[in-house]
């Protein structure tokens, strides 16, 4: 609410980019079922937008393939048609196959089926968090700081005793077989950062526990 505050003071158009909307799962614990399951609600300047100064991304790759690269935008008409114009002019369009099978998906499943299946991607991913931080809490507790993530595929490292992630990681953590992402990477001014940005999307608990160890002795060194 601040940042659309001052968005309205100053006459900024605000671009929400929020591709994790639908993976949002909240501090709970793990619920019984899918069923059971009620997602938290979400937040979005779109909804409290009454100037017509929001324009809303979301994309589609984060809850149905990584591969069909399909996003939508939502905004006022004048804002969008001129997004219209600039994409026609720049990649014509995103695949056409993939936008077809998105519609087809949609009309078979309708707006509860999709709610269906939202949360279930959802709740995967809530799963995969619990098992990472708790292999993180095993081996980094005396190492980095945290906030347990309420949505998405990643988590936040601060390494207190680390000054320049990205120095660690282009020249320490490679040859130990670690690959986590500087902030610095993130950082529009690209200045020094403390944090590195891990994925706990795709790998096995097994791995994830690979990983950490050596993550964990990489800072011991």
């Amino acid at each position: 609410e601040k940042i659309y505050k001052i968005a309205c003071e100053w006459d900024l158009i605000v671009l929400e980019d929020d591709p994790y909307r639908f993976l949002l799962y909240g501090q709970d614990p793990y619920p019984k079922s899918v069923e059971s399951w009620k997602r938290p609600p979400s937040k979005s300047m779109f909804q409290m937008d009454d100037q017509g100064r929001v324009i809303r991304f979301d994309s589609l790759s984060k809850i149905l393939s990584s591969g069909l690269r399909i996003g939508f935008a939502t905004g006022p008409k004048e804002l969008i048609d001129r997004i219209n114009l600039h994409t026609q002019a720049s990649n014509l369009h995103p695949s056409g196959v993939s936008q077809a099978l998105c519609a087809k998906l949609f009309e078979h499943w309708g707006y509860d089926g999709f709610e269906h299946h939202v949360n279930k991607v959802a709740l995967y991913y809530m799963k995969r968090r619990d098992t990472f931080e708790a292999i993180a809490k095993k081996y980094l507790s005396s190492h980095a700081e945290w906030t347990t993530p309420s949505a998405g595929m990643f988590v936040w490292f601060r390494l207190p005793n680390v000054e320049d992630t990205q120095d660690l990681i282009q020249n320490k953590a490679r040859d130990a077989n670690v690959l986590l992402l500087p902030g610095q990477a993130f950082s529009p001014s690209n200045t020094k950062s403390q944090y590195v940005r891990a994925a706990f999307s795709t790998a096995s608990a097994e791995d994830m526990e690979e990983a950490l160890i050596r993550f964990a002795k990489l800072l011991e060194s």
